[in-house]
């Protein structure tokens, strides 16, 4: 079962950052009563990571936090396989996304543009006013991990394009239902 709501989540962990993968279909309020109101497809966000260094015996858990998003590509469209709303937010300020970005060789591949970008986290990480240098151990991790996550990625993408159901939503335009 796939669920293409809000707070469902693929999360690839390494030292200080993470990935987070999410399915998503919501109605977008800047389209508020436009035809193609609705967004579906799949969420990506690079995160910051942290744990906690609590101490507890050999056999606890340590704590892991997730930072709001560092920037996000977001893989959606109006209709099945439109592919009009693919788009990335390179800046982010408290989670709130800046300005969509198109681009067109995302739009015209948005699984090899992720994977590409996965693969060498550099050029993000300046962008976002990190020090990729502070974070080689996740640079190469990442690129290692690439490939796994855009694939994970493609089969979420893959499902939100299938025929669209009726669903609910919740207050903020989430769809609420599991498919």
């Amino acid at each position: 079962m796939l669920c293409l709501s809000s707070g469902v989540y693929r999360i690839y962990c390494f030292q200080k950052l993470a990935v987070t993968v999410e399915g998503v279909d919501f109605a977008d309020p800047a389209r508020a009563g436009e035809p193609g109101v609705r967004e579906r497809g799949v969420r990506l966000e690079l995160r910051g990571l942290s744990e906690s260094a609590e101490a507890g015996s050999i056999y606890s858990s340590r704590a892991a936090w997730l930072s709001r998003g560092i920037c996000r590509f977001d893989l959606l469209e109006s209709a099945p396989r439109a592919a009009d709303r693919i788009h990335w937010h390179p800046e982010m300020s408290d989670g709130e996304p800046g300005d969509r970005v198109f681009d067109a060789e995302l739009s015209a591949d948005p699984i090899g543009w992720m994977t590409r970008a996965l693969g060498d986290l550099t050029p993000l990480l300046r962008r976002a006013g990190l020090e990729p240098e502070e974070h080689a151990g996740d640079v190469a991790a990442m690129a290692a991990a690439a490939e796994e996550i855009a694939e994970a990625a493609a089969k979420i993408l893959a499902a939100a394009r299938e025929p669209w159901p009726e669903v609910a939503r919740d207050e903020r335009g989430l769809a609420q239902i599991n498919i």
